[in-house]
């Protein structure tokens, strides 16, 4: 692994723990719950070797004091591991709803200027995949990891009175297995981050082409089409085995140097027990059979160890998809008055858009011209707060874009959007963009739940985003081609009717279509990459 990348997964993983803070007294607790168990464990396995002594050897009946503090023990393992499990998943749904809680604030922060920079897919494996696989890192891997310390130091503090021998075996053999397990995990993020992507590639493919199974229809490419989705399948099963080859060979590595290190002690306490070994002090049965419980304890918890560090591959992973993302400046609307802006040397980072003066003063309306593609709608974006740029714009604003999103709430939540309007409001502002009869069909009208019944047409859709907008008192308005779905004659009927609305506001409208230009004071153009103020 190049000394990049480890920086990189280095400080991914400083960011993992740091996001971990807030559960850092929760974490503790389940850790010293694990202890306890452990400690119930090996009290349990004491007891039992001390009846099995009494019964065997001794022949003598168990003492009912041995098999009631062998009873208690049980029970405190039972409900120490219980709880330890139910902790556990507290904590893992507490930290996911955490992370999903942040993504969902950028979301609303970036709105569609955030979505568009990564397809459907993307999105669906930070929910499904990255986020998950983040929580699981820090309450099992992070977990496991001071388990995997205390547990071997406890046993080895309690075998070595017992007989140094075995303790020094332990000892000796115990770092091994963590040895190996790093030699073989390193670089396993880098292929857990060569799997996401490929699986990521091949859902949009797929996503795509059944949006396209018309078109592909049309023109008779289904075979080309199934050839490449079975190429991209087949790259996706390869990445796939590599990844799981790797866990296994990890496993295979761990299972034999544990057994191994377990055969070694159960061969020398059974020659030491024969007579045949007289290093250390001499063992009894009881001390044999505990020594061949302990030793076992001791690699188990290192061994769930390296089955889950597969589970810190795929956080890195991970956290490299989310950590761009949920450490973006949120965008919220302030109190401030808007009273206009001027603004030098701006610039926006991703894509680049610089200008180097812009003014907008209060009521001025501006028309944003340039191509398609041009960067007009990144600049709305930017003025909005939804891309990082050099500048910002204070005060309450409202962008309207050419895609409309409608929620799956009703009608009248799609329009107030959270704010308190009266139903002769909602009914004005429908009427306003020809919506009110269309509304008045439906069974249960402004309380409809929207979705895909009843169906609505791109117009309808974009008409229905203008009313909303239309009941905003917001003082600052972009808007990215607002009339893009409508007729020729509804666009001319919906501008005059933004016009009259929005008149006494400051208004920035990008349009291709013809707009009388008396209505604007100002004209501003986008071409490579650069604001140009014509006037």
């Amino acid at each position: 692994m190049s000394e990049r990348n480890k920086s990189q997964e280095h400080q991914l993983s400083n960011w993992l723990n740091a996001n971990g803070a807030a559960h850092r007294a929760a974490l503790l607790l389940l850790t010293l719950f694990g202890v306890a168990a452990v400690v119930s464990q090996i009290t349990l396995y004491w007891f039992l070797c001390s009846i099995a002594q009494t019964l065997i050897v001794e022949a003598n009946p168990a003492q009912q004091s041995d098999v009631f503090s062998l009873g208690c023990a049980a029970f405190s393992w039972v409900m120490f591991e219980w709880s330890r499990q139910a902790l556990s998943q507290r904590i893992e749904l507490s930290i996911s709803q955490q992370f999903q809680h942040r993504l969902h604030a950028q979301l609303l922060s970036g709105q569609y200027a955030l979505v568009r920079q990564h397809n459907h897919f993307f999105w669906q494996q930070l929910w499904l995949e990255h986020i998950p696989a983040v929580a699981q890192y820090l309450v099992r891997y992070r977990i496991q990891q001071r388990m995997a310390v205390v547990t071997p130091l406890l046993a080895i503090i309690l075998l070595f009175p017992v007989n140094w021998a075995v303790a020094a075996v332990l000892l000796v053999s115990m770092p091994v297995v963590p040895l190996f397990m790093y030699l073989i995990g390193s670089g396993t993020s880098a292929l857990h981050q060569k799997h996401f992507v490929a699986l990521e590639r091949l859902g949009s493919l797929f996503a795509d082409r059944l949006q396209a199974s018309q078109l592909i229809h049309i023109h008779d490419g289904h075979q080309s089409q199934l050839n490449m989705l079975a190429n991209s399948s087949k790259m996706l099963n390869r990445r796939t085995m590599e990844v799981v080859s790797l866990g296994f060979l990890s496993t295979t590595v761990l299972d034999f140097f544990s057994t191994l290190a377990v055969a070694l002690v159960a061969v020398f306490v059974g020659f030491n027990l024969l007579g045949e070994i007289r290093i250390g002090a001499t063992l009894s049965l009881d001390q044999g059979l505990f020594m061949l419980l302990i030793a076992p304890l001791c690699f188990a918890e290192l061994k769930l160890l390296g089955r889950y560090y597969h589970q810190r591959s795929a956080a890195i992973a991970a956290a490299g998809e989310l950590h761009p993302i949920l450490n973006r400046p949120l965008h919220k609307d302030v109190d401030e008055k808007f009273n206009g802006f001027d603004l030098q040397d701006f610039e926006s980072v991703v894509p680049r858009l610089i200008c180097h003066h812009l003014s907008l003063n209060k009521g001025d309306w501006v028309q944003l011209q340039g191509d398609s593609g041009s960067g007009k709608s990144v600049l709305l974006e930017c003025l909005m707060g939804q891309r990082p740029a050099s500048h910002s714009v204070c005060g309450k604003k409202v962008l309207l874009t050419q895609h409309a999103l409608i929620t799956p709430a009703t009608l009248r939540e799609n329009l107030c959007l959270g704010h308190a309007y009266t139903d002769i409001q909602l009914w004005q502002s429908l009427e306003q963009v020809e919506l009110k009869n269309w509304a008045e069909t439906l069974a249960d009208g402004l309380d409809t739940i929207m979705g895909e019944r009843p169906p609505m047409s791109g117009g309808q859709k974009q008409r229905l985003a203008l009313a909303r907008a239309l009941l905003t008192d917001a003082p600052l308005i972009l808007l990215d081609e607002p009339t893009a779905h409508l007729t020729e004659a509804q666009h001319q009927r919906v501008s005059r009717i933004i016009r009259q609305r929005f008149q006494s506001r400051t208004l920035i409208w990008a349009s291709h279509k013809t707009l009388p230009a008396d209505w604007f004071n100002k004209h501003w153009q986008v071409k490579d990459s650069e604001v140009k103020v014509l006037c």
